[in-house]
């Protein structure tokens, strides 16, 4: 399987498929049994740092730390891949407004819908500015509008050249 840069590739089936333990495989979280995989030339076994500098990973259950803003929380992470506290403040500001969840900036994110949520969880991810996203059921219980607003925000990703994986099961 290659996939170019700038695509949107998805991973459908039914539960149970492996959809979910191949995006755990490409982003190192998981050796696979055989085979090679290789992100952006980089063998996941041997080089599985220099992998994860360049993709964002964002599981279909994820806890937030609850007692955070929104800000705090984006804040929190891309201190932790490195940034400065001027990058933050810049990057943290783009990402909101990428998800479009500015307005959202002092909210507590243990007050956030299903759907803020995974806004926030995909803002959490752009923070380090990943080359590659690897998002496992994106859309997995928003509402019909609140999937076409992130199907908007992945096409503005595409627009600035991410590669970006998706999972989800079918009916």
């Amino acid at each position: 399987l290659n996939v170019n840069e700038g695509e949107l590739f998805g991973f459908l089936g039914p539960n149970g498929a492996g959809k979910t333990t191949a995006l755990k495989i490409i982003s190192t979280l998981l050796k696979p049994q055989r085979g090679t995989v290789r992100v952006f030339g980089h063998d996941i076994k041997h080089e599985f740092k220099k992998v994860r500098q360049r993709i964002g990973y964002m599981p279909d259950h994820f806890s937030m730390y609850r007692q955070m803003t929104v800000f705090e929380y984006l804040d929190f992470f891309a201190a932790a891949y490195g940034l400065t506290l001027g990058q933050r403040n810049t990057v943290i500001d783009d990402v909101l407004t990428l998800t479009d969840m500015d307005v959202r900036r002092n909210d507590m994110t243990k007050g956030l819908s299903r759907g803020m949520q995974q806004r926030l969880s995909l803002a959490r991810v752009l923070v380090h500015d990943p080359d590659l996203l690897l998002l496992d059921e994106p859309a997995s219980g928003l509402d019909p509008r609140a999937r076409i607003e992130l199907m908007e925000i992945l096409g503005e990703l595409r627009n600035l050249g991410k590669t970006i994986f998706i999972s989800s099961h079918i009916l």
